[in-house]
This record gives C-alpha cells, structure tokens and sequence, in this order.
C-alpha cells in the first residue's frame, strides 16, 4: 500500500513527514505501508501571529487567491480561522463562513489539479491519498476529479483508499464551489477514514467533508483532541489497527 500525502496549508513534505511520524512508523514497520510526501506549489506566508505556529519557512499552500482579482475581493478564506463559525449544522457552518465571499480561485485549484495529476503520472502508482487539513480538502477534490474523469473519458481512477486528518469539503473540481451534502447527492465513493479532533475549533469542517463521502465506507475516528495529529503510541497504534482493518475489509493494496 502505497500513500501520496499532502500536508496543510503553510506546512512543507519534510515538517509533515516529521508531524506524521509515529502514524508512519507504525504502518511501515510492519510492511503495511509506505509513503511519499509532497507539498503544495505556492510559496506562502502564514497570517499575522501564526509563524511561531507553522515554523521556520520555507511554507506552501496548494490553492491561493488568484493573482489577477481586485484587491476588494481579496478576501483569503484562511484569513478567517480565528473567528471560525459554529452552527446548528456542519453544512450551515461552512455557508456561515463562506456568506462575506472569498477570493476567486478557480485558476489556482485548477494549477493544484494539475500538479497533482503530473506527481501521479511521474511518481507514481499511489493506491492511497492521505490530507491534513488544507491536504484534505485538495485530496478530496482531486478524488471528485478523478470519478468524473472516469466518467466520462474511462480513465480508471487510481486511488483506492483516502485518510483525512481534519479538512473541509472539496471544491467542485468544475464549478469550484465548495460541495455539501445537503445540496448535492455527489458523493467520494472510495472507502475513506476520518480523523478527527472533537476539541478541533473546526471540527464542523471535518464533519461536512465526512458527510459528503459515501456512508457506507466512511470512518470517523476521534483522537479527542485539537487541530492536530495525533502522536501518542496508543492512539496511533489504535489508528493503525483501523487502517489495517479497511485494507484487508476491501481489499485494498
């Protein structure tokens, strides 16, 4: 089982690597699975009292507000974590955050796509996608990309199994709007796992992108805790034992 992950907003290949390291261990040591790390191509600059957060640069994101909108309209949806919305709803929280409007990224989630489908082709084959955070959100896009691509043009996905360490709903690989479950009935059809953190300020981020992969073989898993990864050899061994679980249940490899 072969894993292509990608980190969040702000982070690089090498600092998730190192953030991931106990969950990696723990599915290489036994031949479960190996890993490849990438980062995003924008070169970015963490918020106003995040640096400490995100560490010494260089820092990347996957998607970015497009270079050519008006100033007006730059409004980088990141901009907002501090005063993060929390509704009755996962799905209305995510509305409640996007209702102001952000900045256009229609040609920056397109060039994500595209530099994704190209580390595919070069570097590949990947049978498993893992997101953390901004990772997730584009891993899942990418997801939605491929089932359409299928779709229409046969080209077999390549994608087996996709774990989410926090998130957001994807964006509409086509209309670039973010998809929620209870306005549309599209839905990530590969098994999934979630991890999640119930004390998360974004938990709600991480249930509408749950709610909007196929029940049937979605898995929340809650390490109790923030917006991070989970560390600690209990945990990660007990996180371990699901992955194992889905692979042999499905047949994934």
């Amino acid at each position: 089982m072969r894993f292509l992950c990608l980190p969040g907003a702000y982070g690089s290949a090498d600092k998730f690597q190192v953030q991931l390291a106990p969950f990696v261990k723990e599915l290489f040591e036994d031949g479960t699975a190996t890993f490849h790390f990438i980062h995003g191509p924008c070169k970015a600059t963490p918020p106003d009292g995040f640096g400490d957060y995100f560490g010494q640069p260089p820092h990347y994101r996957f998607i970015e507000p497009d270079k050519d909108v008006e100033k007006t309209h730059q409004d980088d949806i990141l901009s907002r974590i501090r005063e993060f919305p929390d509704c009755e709803t996962p799905e209305d929280t995510m509305r409640e955050l996007m209702r102001e409007g952000i900045a256009t990224t229609h040609k920056s989630t397109d060039n994500a796509l595209k530099y994704l489908l190209k580390i595919m082709q070069e570097q590949g084959p990947f049978d498993g996608i893992i997101g953390y955070s901004e990772g997730a959100t584009v891993a899942a896009t990418l997801l939605l990309h491929e089932q359409r691509r299928f779709k229409k043009k046969g080209i077999k996905p390549m994608f087996k199994y996709a774990i989410f360490f926090a998130g957001w709903p994807p964006v509409d690989p086509d209309r670039h709007n973010m998809i929620l479950s209870d306005e549309s009935e599209e839905m990530i059809e590969i098994p999934t796992c979630h991890i999640i953190g119930s004390l998360d300020p974004y938990v709600h981020g991480s249930l509408a992108l749950y709610n909007v992969c196929n029940p049937d073989t979605a898995y929340i898993f809650d390490h109790a805790k923030g917006h991070t990864l989970p560390r600690d050899k209990e945990t990660v061994k007990e996180l371990g034992d699901v992955v194992r679980e889905a692979i042999r249940t499905y047949g994934i490899h």
